[in-house]
């Protein structure tokens, strides 16, 4: 099947006809924002092919635009083998199914439908409405909104189609139920032994439990044998050891070096400890040394820093002094500045009162030219409201109303009808006589009027003729008392209305009430008139009394005024004008003036603020100058009062004597130490005692160890472990022999069944070799080196990479799984169409995950796709899809009159 055009009205979103044509081979591409129906344009698809046309379903009733909630109409063009078919429906209200036909054939309602699901291949929606189950391989190839990445949801109703297809292609490749029934026999025993996982399960893992702890037990058992066997070595060796060490005589002789090295170590720690305070007294000496050195360097230091700071106060003082003459004059010269911009506040001040003066004489100039307007206006509409009232008197002087017409019109349409009714039916007397003659002829005893020939008689009527007689005439005439009694009723309700008005005739009444509606008329335009000229306002309400009084406020408001300013004669608007400008210009000159002021105040005003800091910085520095010499002093005065410069000099000659004496003592204490130390004696004093301390532990470990060892080698001798040892091997054997037969059927059991398991793998690939040889190569574009695994059920297992481990479906990025599943779709949709089944793949706003490369390879695949089958796009994203190529299509206003709504 292929798509050729579709056609929607009063759909969902869509409130008038819109048409997509041009729909063609290959790949099309509708690109558009959000908001423009592309998605709605795929419900209307699905609701022409798949939806029931007479269903109440609430999906169906999803399809009515919200605004007007009209019957929602579709109509569908697609061409298959034999030509070009046309399918239009319209749901909810006066719902409607016809399929037009190549052959010329037009089917109505259900026989259309059932047409349609037999051409496409899909099923009858149920009671719901359409669902995946129903629509089949549709269901995959229409990709909706939201639904392109993700395993494909393929139904069992697909599911039956694609594998119809594949068997077409490959032929029955699976061994049919027996050939899965042997793998299935053969794992069942495997299963006995082994789980899935290959652990063993059952007696053969209790035999192998068996044979461990049998191998365990006898290896316990030979280790014990082993360290009987190591316990009698160790002994032997232990009692050899013990021999030797009590037969040789070396405590006596490292009892005696210790004792001599003990005493040489007192002596020689006697002798340290003598020079180590000679050595700390020469520290102390010359630490003394050093500190009279310290003070005597430090004293005329201190004197050269007065010097300095003698010389820093008189700097400082000289330019304390200068800073202060240059702040005087900088404050002179503000001072000046400071009068020029009072008196130039003083000129603005002066100039703004004058400016506010000429703005109140022109608002009240205004005022009195508004007062002046208000009061034309006021005598209009007083004019207005008298010609008002006239006319309301004159028109309530006349009594035909709206009611009373109507009840006189009434009367006489009434009485009109009964005499029609009686003129129809009276007995018509006609006078064939000459006018001439006529004369003297009564009408029940009334003159026949003067060219009068003939008379209608309803009741009876005497005719007399001069010299001829009387004729009397009595019509016969159906219901005429009823309608004589309704004659006069009706004559008698018209004299009465038109009495209630004073009028004698109907036209009297119509006349005077044309005449009232004329002066009503007239009264309100009149009323409109006055409100023209005196409406109501913020300032005072409607009426030309109401603005009277406001003018009368607006003139007390101006004679106040006009008194507060000593105003005897207004001046003319032009001169007010005038008087307002010239103020607001020397206004203006005299602010000029203040900023030209304020802007010479600022130099000075920096100046005078730049010498009050650095006055401020002068007169901090030579005060903490002072300080400072004053601090010296005072430090140089007490350390000559402690101590004067002759005695610290005799302090220092008197500590270098005392240090030299200090030297030659501690020389004379170092001469008598010999060549021994006392860390080198305090070693020897150790590794003696630890030589003696060592033999004799060991002695008693060595001891200790023979008499545990004597006990253990008894025991062991008494448990019988060499009879032991035999018996476990003997029913170890045994059991590692069962054991081989077990395990060689476990081995045959799974070579069997993997030989079976990939026969029948091999079977399933020659089985999906249809999908897979038209997915690869377009895997391999995405995905170099890869490939991809697909279940006999047709969902996507996984992909193997280039390197060949298996990655899950469901583990792969949301991208991936999107862009895989496309290529699936554009699989299955080309080995349906090769087979000669209907297929067209649409996806809406697919590839959202797709990064730029993958995107250009998609748009590649989706080109080389289309060769072999139409492909509709979807996307709101127009940039980027400018690159995909194709067939570019738009939506276009349709016809309402091709598709009506109801």
């Amino acid at each position: 099947m292929k798509l050729r055009s579709v056609a929607v009205n009063q759909f969902k979103k869509f409130t008038s006809p819109i048409r997509l044509d041009g729909l063609g081979d290959g790949l099309n591409v509708v690109v558009g924002p959000n908001e423009m129906g592309k998605s709605t344009l795929l419900d209307a698809l699905r609701a022409a092919l798949f939806e029931k046309y007479s269903s109440r379903a609430q999906p169906i009733s999803a399809l009515q635009n919200d605004r007007n909630q009209a019957a929602p109409v579709v109509e569908l063009t697609f061409e298959l083998d034999d030509g070009l078919y046309r399918i239009t429906k319209r749901f909810i209200k006066k719902p409607y199914a016809r399929l037009s036909c190549p052959d010329g054939r037009t089917l109505e309602g259900d026989a259309a439908e059932d047409t349609l699901r037999t051409l496409l291949g899909f099923d009858e929606p149920g009671k719901t409405g359409a669902k995946a189950e129903t629509l089949g391989m549709w269901n995959v190839l229409w990709v909706q909104q939201g639904q392109s990445f993700g395993a494909l949801d393929i139904p069992s109703t697909a599911r039956s189609s694609l594998h119809s297809a594949l068997e077409a292609e490959v032929g029955m490749v699976l061994g049919g139920r027996r050939g899965r029934a042997l793998p299935q026999a053969v794992e069942a025993q495997l299963g006995v032994f082994v789980t899935s996982g290959g652990k063993p399960r059952g007696s053969y893992k209790e035999l192998i439990d068996r044979i461990d702890a049998l191998q365990n037990e006898l290896g316990e058992i030979q280790g014990r044998r082993q360290e009987l066997t190591q316990t009698l070595e160790e002994l032997e060796t232990a009692e050899e050891s013990l021999a030797r060490l009590i037969a040789l005589d070396r405590d006596e002789a490292d009892q005696k070096g210790l004792d001599e090295a003990r005493q040489r170590h007192s002596q020689l720690a006697e002798l340290e400890a003598r020079i180590g305070a000679a050595s700390a007294e020469l520290e102390l000496k010359k630490r003394n040394l050093v500190q009279a050195e310290k003070a005597a360097e430090d004293r005329q230091r201190l004197k050269e820093d007065i010097k300095a700071e003698e010389a820093a106060l008189r700097e400082s003082g000289q330019q304390l002094s200068e800073t202060r003459s240059q702040e005087k004059g900088a404050r002179s010269q503000l001072d000046a500045r400071r009068a020029q911009v009072r008196e130039s506040e003083a000129a603005v001040a002066t100039t703004d009162d004058a400016v506010s003066r000429a703005q109140r004489i022109t608002t009240i100039v205004d005022r009195e030219a508004r007062i002046r307007e208000l009061e034309d206006r006021c005598a209009k509409a007083q004019a207005a409201e008298d010609r008002q009232r006239k006319a309301q008197q004159k028109a309530a002087a006349i009594l035909v109303t709206d009611k009373s017409l109507a009840a006189i019109l009434k009367a006489v349409k009434e009485l009109d009808v009964v005499t029609s009714q009686l003129s129809a039916t009276a007995t018509l007397v006609s006078f064939d006589i000459a006018s001439e003659r006529r004369t003297g002829i009564e009408i029940d005893g009334q003159p026949l009027k003067a060219g009068q020939s003939s008379i209608q008689a309803v009741e009876p009527t005497t005719i007399f003729i001069p010299d001829r007689g009387r004729i009397t005439v009595e019509p016969a005439i159906k219901d005429r008392d009823n309608l004589l009694r309704q004659q006069r009723d009706s004559t008698a309700e018209l004299k009465d209305a038109l009495a209630e008005v004073g009028v004698a005739a109907a036209a009297d009444a119509e006349e005077q009430y044309a005449t009232r509606r004329s002066l009503l008329q007239e009264a309100e335009l009149a009323r409109h008139e006055a409100a023209l000229h005196a409406p109501a306002t913020e300032d005072h309400d409607g009426g030309a009394q109401s603005l009277s009084d406001y003018i009368e406020g607006m003139r007390t408001v101006l004679e106040r005024e006009k008194t507060e300013l000593h105003l005897g004669r207004l001046p003319l608007r032009s001169e007010a004008e005038a008087a307002l400008r010239a103020a607001r210009e020397q206004a203006a000159e005299a602010r000029n003036s203040l900023q030209t002021a304020r802007a010479v105040l600022t130099g000075p005003e920096e100046t005078l603020t730049r010498l009050q800091s650095e006055l401020a910085t002068v007169n901090a520095r030579h005060e903490e100058a002072e300080k400072r010499a004053g601090k010296l002093r005072r430090q140089l005065t007490d350390a000559e009062v402690a101590c004067a410069d002759d005695q610290l000099a005799a302090a220092i000659e008197v500590s270098r004597n005392v240090l030299s004496e200090q030297e030659r003592a501690i020389a004379a204490l170092e001469g008598q130490r010999t060549d021994e130390t006392l860390p080198q004696l305090e070693a020897r004093i150790g590794r003696l005692e630890k030589a003696l301390q060592d033999r004799r532990d060991k002695r008693a470990t060595l001891r200790e160890k023979i008499a545990g060892w004597r006990s253990r080698v008894e025991a062991a001798e008494a448990a019988g472990l060499d009879e032991a040892i035999a018996q476990k091997g003997r029913e170890l054997a045994l059991r590692e022999r069962e054991r081989q037969r077990l395990d060689r059927e476990v081995k045959v059991l799974g070579l069997l069944l993997t030989t079976l398991r990939n026969a029948e793998q091999e079977a399933k690939e020659r089985y999906l070799s249809p999908v897979l040889r038209r997915v690869r190569p377009y895997l391999q574009l995405l995905f170099p080196g890869a490939d991809i695994r697909i279940d006999e059920d047709l969902r996507i297992a996984g992909v193997v990479r280039e390197a060949g481990y298996e990655e899950a479906f469901s583990h792969l990025s949301v991208g991936t799984q999107e862009q895989i599943a496309v290529l699936i779709r554009l699989a299955f949709a080309e080995m349906l169409v090769e087979q000669g089944h209907p297929a067209t793949v649409i996806l809406d706003d697919a590839l959202v995950f797709s990064d730029d490369r993958r995107m250009q390879c998609m748009f590649d695949i989706l080109n080389m796709a289309a060769r072999n089958v139409q492909v509709l796009i979807l996307s709101c994203r127009e940039q980027l899809f400018e690159e995909l190529g194709g067939r570019a299509l738009s939506l276009t206003p349709g016809n309402s009159e091709e598709l009506l709504s109801a």
